[in-house]
This record gives structure tokens, C-alpha cells and sequence, in this order.
């Protein structure tokens, strides 16, 4: 007799952090409160307090949980293209333009709040260091090891990617044409960084 074993269930953690996302792209950061968030997955407010901290802690938490997800995409898009650096980080360019524009926790962070005025932005701007420090060391070191055949020394992959991943935020916040349009663009300049 086979048994079947029940999924895990959901940490409350990442039931806080998916409930915040959801009411952040309904109603605005503004609106986001511990009450509101405790009320809205089923836990008292010191629970909420106890698993995220403050609110600025829940602005940071959600931004590297985004952080995170984004590496893993682009690890995955990146796999797809071995041997070919300038096809598989534009294929990584283009993908994360793509999925952050639709993306509605990035379109209130960048500017576009419901119902007014927002301060999920600053909170994002002001910690951004760590952020893009962290996703930049990320990535240079995953180009690196996907693609030992560029001729590029860690210094120089961190200033490459940090390059690529400024311009991408450019891209997101200031669009200035189509996702095709500027991956285009994207992967002249990658190719360009790459010596290719």
C-alpha cells in the first residue's frame, strides 16, 4: 500500500510575504498595514510582527524575495544557451524585461501606485545597495562559471553585469519602445562588453 505524503504546509513567512504582494498591487503600499496584512491571512498582528519585523523589514523582505526569484529565472534562461554568452544573457535581458513589466509589485514600486501617493519606491531606493549588490555578485558569478570561454576577469564580469542590470532598471522605469526593441539594443551593448 502506497502512502501518500502530504505536502508541507506554506511557513507563514511566505504566506505574510505572498498576501503583502497581493494587497501592495490592489490597493498600494500605502495601504499595506500590519493589521490589514494579519487580518488578511488569518493570524494575529504580533505573529506578523514576529515573522517580518516592521514594515520597512516587509518592504526589504519582499524586494529580496523578488531578488530572488529573478536569479533563479535567469539560471534557468541562461542553462538554455551553453557555449553562446551573448545569446544567453540577452535571451536573460529580454526574459526579465518581460516578466518585470508585468510584474505588479515592480509597477507600484516604479511608479504606478493605486490610489495615489506611495512610499514603496523610497523604501526600495534608499536600501537599494544591498539589493543590486547582491543580484550584481550574483549573476557576475553565475556568467563566469556558464561561460568560462569570455575572456573576462571577475572585476570585470561585476562591471559588465552591473552595466547590463542598471540598464535594464533604466528600461523598466523610462521605457523608451518595445521589449524587442530593447533587447535589440541589449544584446548590441552585450555583445559589444563581451568582445563578440
Amino acid at each position: 500500500m502506497n502512502v501518500v505524503t502530504p505536502p508541507a504546509p506554506v511557513r507563514t513567512r511566505e504566506r505574510l510575504l505572498a498576501a503583502a504582494s497581493d494587497l501592495i498591487a490592489a490597493e498600494g503600499w500605502a495601504a499595506v498595514t500590519m493589521g490589514k496584512l494579519a487580518a488578511h491571512v488569518g493570524v494575529s498582528r504580533q505573529t506578523v510582527y514576529n515573522e517580518l519585523g516592521s514594515k520597512a523589514e516587509l518592504a526589504e523582505a519582499l524586494v529580496l524575495r523578488e531578488t530572488g526569484r529573478f536569479t533563479e529565472r535567469v539560471t534557468e534562461v541562461v542553462a538554455a544557451y551553453p557555449g553562446r554568452p551573448v545569446d544567453g544573457i540577452t535571451a536573460a535581458f529580454r526574459q526579465t524585461l518581460e516578466a518585470a513589466r508585468g510584474n505588479p509589485l515592480l509597477v507600484v514600486a516604479l511608479g504606478c501606485p493605486k490610489g495615489g501617493r506611495d512610499d514603496f519606491l523610497p523604501l526600495l531606493t534608499t536600501r537599494s545597495e544591498g539589493v543590486l549588490e547582491r543580484s550584481v555578485d550574483t549573476l557576475a558569478a553565475l556568467f563566469a562559471r556558464c561561460y568560462p570561454e569570455v575572456r573576462l576577469s571577475p572585476s570585470e564580469w561585476t562591471v559588465a553585469v552591473e552595466a547590463i542590470v542598471r540598464l535594464l532598471l533604466s528600461h523598466l522605469v523610462q521605457p523608451s519602445g518595445s521589449v524587442e526593441h530593447a533587447t535589440g539594443q541589449m544584446r548590441w551593448v552585450i555583445g559589444r562588453m563581451l568582445g563578440a
